[in-house]
């Protein structure tokens, strides 16, 4: 990537729109970004591309990320910058390089004065796959919101979760990366008219369990004031590995021909693979051992054998103080339809039939102490879900629930119920709405009714994709416009304030109310109209010590 380095001019101090190429200052030097109108008309400010670390290549790849380094002149700060290494899941080609670790500043205007909210993106992906730029979330609907906006990269798969249990690969560098932007959040924000003091971090699926980890890591204490997990917990099965960690590693390397349990001779032969080729082994391995519901052979982990821990024990201990910041937390009503979609299985209808004889391989090898603990057996599942019928294509939408549960609710319930328990500040939401067209759904070949996995991003986000393929954002009036306006307002007012609803008005008619401790749990159905509902978790087929019972 061409860094673009000229000659010194005046820095801008206060930009507005007629400021055609905005320079600011940040700590490592001067930025020079770009006046852009967003897909309604309206103006905002764009800095792409900015290192908010040293490039972790050579003898930095596996290792923890490093401060930026400075820079003489004016950087251009127009395009955006790398994606981590990776195999994009769309065109089944690798993407990306080491020379990753970039961030992006969206603002209305430059006025250091003015002190706006500041919110940063967390993209999903499984934590393999992913990156901060606006293919996927173009920042047009929230800026008009008037907060300061940034979108992120981290590392992902064996680049940013490598863990031999060595200070050469510790694990979780990818979540360190994280903490690293937001390090340079605090340190810089205010040149762009952000507040420092009133960060808010969102993210969705492996973002969502980002926010989560990095609300009850030791590490990331003090950087954000509030927090916004969706569709995401730490302790959902892909998010915290606790198996055969190690070998997975040892593994790779015997697959790209270095046979050795040496961890230092590991790390040492895979920081030879190009980019490219590691990422492609690690595909090719994790199709190998692939189970149904795998996303990764690397990904969050232990990591206390670290000088310099994220996560030094289980997020299930980690998380039992709470979420201390104010949370907003939720779910879409039909996450599982993602997992009968062909982006996950090129043959649903041999996977369907090898479930009648084979369902405890439907079991992510990361939940056998779940099932220990809620005393239920595969067999106790498969007749939850699917009674005593015999699986085939017919079952998807059973299927879908019970990966809804498996993969997505159980852990966010939980989450919900240490938060009601411990009456900290949290609003709980399920997303709903299931446009007549839905282009999250059309673009995974999903057919099913309901909200899918990922299906309130384009709501929150105008798609760059979108824009190459001339498909026009929601147009005022309609049905999905207003879950633009509704959505992004309450994000922005919670992020503004800690509160979703501090008043109501005739785009939002309802207060969203906390949850309480009790048995039942107060929550936002975020449908065509908005709406409070209540639910009783423990009834739930979520809830599996629970339910065996009824079987």
């Amino acid at each position: 990537m061409s860094v673009g380095i000229v000659a010194p001019t005046s820095s801008v101090r206060n930009c507005h729109m007629a400021c055609e190429d905005p320079v600011v200052t940040v700590k490592q030097g001067q930025l020079r970004g770009a006046v852009d109108e967003n897909v309604y008309g309206g103006k905002f400010l764009a800095f792409r591309g900015i290192p908010f670390a040293k490039p972790p290549t050579g003898p930095l790849r596996f290792k923890d990320p490093q401060p930026p380094e400075p820079w003489t002149g004016i950087r251009e700060a127009k395009e955006f910058g790398n994606s981590c290494g990776q195999l994009d899941f769309m065109t089944h080609q690798v993407i990306g390089d080491d020379d990753c670790l970039y961030l992006n500043v969206y603002t209305p205007t430059i006025d250091v004065s003015s002190k706006r909210t500041v919110m940063v993106w967390i993209h999903g992906g499984g934590f393999v796959s992913g990156a901060g730029d606006s293919s996927l979330y173009g920042p047009d609907y929230i800026i008009r919101k008037d907060v300061v906006l940034v979108t992120i990269n981290y590392r992902v798969g064996v680049f940013g979760f490598l863990n031999l249990e060595t200070e050469e690969a510790p694990g979780n560098q990818g979540l360190k990366d994280q903490v690293m932007a937001l390090k340079w959040v605090q340190e810089n924000i205010s040149s762009f008219g952000g507040d420092p003091n009133n960060v808010t971090i969102f993210g969705e699926s492996a973002g969502g369990a980002s926010v989560h980890y990095l609300c009850i890591s030791p590490m990331s204490q003090g950087l954000f004031h509030k927090a916004i997990s969706q569709s995401g917990v730490s302790t959902n099965p892909w998010a915290i590995l606790t198996k055969n960690v190690k070998k997975h590693a040892i593994d790779l390397a015997a697959f790209l021909g270095k046979e050795t349990t040496d961890p230092q001779e590991v790390v040492e032969f895979l920081r030879t693979i190009e980019t490219q080729k590691l990422a492609e082994a690690h595909q090719k391995l994790l199709t190998k051992n692939k189970s149904y519901v795998m996303i990764g052979l690397f990904g969050p982990t232990v990591d206390s054998k670290s000088s310099n821990p994220f996560m030094p024990q289980h997020p299930s201990i980690q998380m039992k103080s709470g979420v201390k910041v104010p949370l907003l937390i939720g779910n879409n009503d039909k996450e599982g339809t993602l997992f009968v979609s062909s982006l996950i299985y090129s043959d649903l209808k041999k996977t369907m039939e090898t479930l009648n004889t084979e369902f405890e391989r439907a079991l992510h090898p990361e939940m056998e102490e779940t099932l220990e603990m809620d005393e239920v057996s595969p067999d106790q599942l498969k007749r939850l879900y699917f009674g005593n019928e015999t699986i085939n294509m017919e079952s998807q939408e059973s299927y879908a629930c019970y990966f809804s549960d498996l993969m997505f609710i159980r852990g966010i319930h939980d989450t919900v119920k240490l938060q009601a328990e411990k009456n900290l500040p949290t609003y709980f939401y399920r997303f709903t709405f299931d446009p007549e067209i839905s282009i999250t759904k059309r673009r995974l070949g999903i057919t099913a009714k309901g909200a899918t996995h990922a299906e309130e991003l384009i709501f929150q986000f105008y798609p760059y994709l979108l824009k190459a393929m001339g498909i026009p954002p929601p147009e005022p009036g309609t049905k999905e416009y207003n879950v633009v306006e509704y959505l992004t307002q309450m994000w922005t007012d919670f992020a503004k304030t800690g509160n979703p609803t501090p008043m109501t008005t005739n785009l939002i008619p309802t207060l969203w109310k906390p949850i309480e401790k009790g048995d039942t749990i107060q929550y936002m159905n975020i449908g065509e109209k908005l709406r409070m509902e209540s639910i009783k978790l423990e009834d739930h087929t979520s809830n599996w010590k629970f339910m065996k019972n009824k079987l």
